[in-house]
């Protein structure tokens, strides 16, 4: 079996078999791939280039090493040769960078030039990359199976704690039980929140608000929960439901009805998938020399399981110069006889795992499966 591995290679600079198309490679790190031959006679390293064989190499590795808008460039005057690795490549770019509008029109090209359905629009990992104007990171609240006042604290904390030009997310699925402080401190807490003109987002909702409907009905039903109920139709925009909700309210309780206000509504959302019922390895963020924790955790993790199931889904970028160590990492595994799983992962990452010879190290399955 041949495995490849890698180390700096200072004495040959590889030189790419086609001239690139828009920026060299030159000025990047260069790296000799080595290959390991186990065989009856022992353990026979050759080497060769590793340098990148086409456009869709050289711009995995400009990514890698942080030339994210060279890349860019590339990746576009290459479209049209219909490759779709580049297509895939741009898409994701755009979707680490939160560039919704380049995404979308490059989705009804892709849509015209492939004549099939283009990738859904949807952010990746926790931050833009290198050279992405800056953007206020969304807060996921998860409320638990029961909605009392430890849990409204929690909520709480979590509304204040985040950028108030964020978007607040809520899933309200988990709720199976609404106590009476629970379902005052909520009114209150999404009261406060629509009339400072946060931005929200909710999943669960409709589950919510039949547990309250059904609290509603009872012969002792109590005005905190008939209350709360009128938030989240007020949140949701649902105004003939708040209307109605108001008049039987005014009459159970004999009080004015609460008067509707005109905000903008909260955004209905899919509640959160669960996770993979796996004990797979999630890393996050962007893998680099400067910030190697999750180079130190896949180590951890390794020497510790058989079965390596890394899970990248939320990685952004493998730097160019941690290649050799993620290697080294991958090759440990390899001599102890483990099974290695990459999955998840982008197609910049993806294109930079094949030129870089670990797809023969590990099996890879990326997000983008074509």
């Amino acid at each position: 079996m041949a495995l490849p591995f890698f180390k700096k290679g200072k004495d040959k600079a590889p030189a790419p078999k086609q001239a690139p198309v828009s920026a060299p490679v030159e000025s990047h790190p260069t790296e000799t791939l080595l290959t390991m031959d186990m065989g009856a006679s022992g353990i026979v390293v050759e080497e060769s280039s590793g340098a990148p064989q086409s456009p869709v190499d050289e711009a995995a590795i400009l990514y890698a090493s942080g030339q994210a808008d060279m890349a860019e460039r590339l990746l576009k005057d290459i479209l049209g040769g219909g490759d779709r690795r580049a297509w895939h490549m741009l898409f994701d770019l755009y979707c680490i960078q939160r560039r919704e509008k380049e995404f979308e029109q490059l989705a009804l090209d892709y849509a015209m030039r492939f004549e099939t359905s283009p990738p859904v629009w949807q952010k990746m990992g926790n931050n833009g990359a290198a050279g992405a104007p800056q953007q206020a990171e969304a807060a996921s609240l998860e409320l638990p199976g029961l909605l009392d006042k430890k849990a409204t604290a929690a909520l709480r904390e979590g509304i204040a704690g985040t950028d108030k030009k964020a978007v607040v997310r809520i899933d309200f699925s988990r709720i199976e039980m609404v106590d009476e402080s629970g379902a005052d401190e909520c009114a209150h807490i999404l009261s406060a929140a629509r009339k400072a003109k946060r931005k929200l987002q909710v999943s669960g909702v409709d589950r919510l608000i039949a547990l309250l409907q059904d609290l509603n009905r009872a012969t002792h039903s109590r005005a905190v929960h008939w209350l709360l109920l009128l938030e989240l139709y007020q949140i949701l925009g649902r105004q003939d439901n708040f209307e109605d909700l108001a008049v039987d309210y005014a009459v159970r309780f004999e009080v004015s009805p609460p008067s509707w206000s005109e905000v903008q509504a909260a955004e209905v959302v899919q509640a959160k998938p669960a996770e993979p019922a796996d004990d797979a390895l999630r890393l996050a963020g962007e893998i680099t020399p400067a910030n190697d924790s999750a180079l130190q955790q896949f180590g951890s993790y390794a020497a510790t399981h058989n079965d390596v199931l890394v899970d990248l889904t939320q990685v952004t970028r493998v730097d160019y110069g941690s290649v050799s160590q993620f290697i080294s990492v991958l090759m440990q595994c390899l001599g102890s006889g483990k099974a290695i799983t990459l999955r998840g992962h982008n197609a910049l990452i993806h294109e930079l795992f094949r030129v870089m010879g670990i797809d023969q190290l590990a099996q890879l399955i990326p997000h983008h499966p074509d």
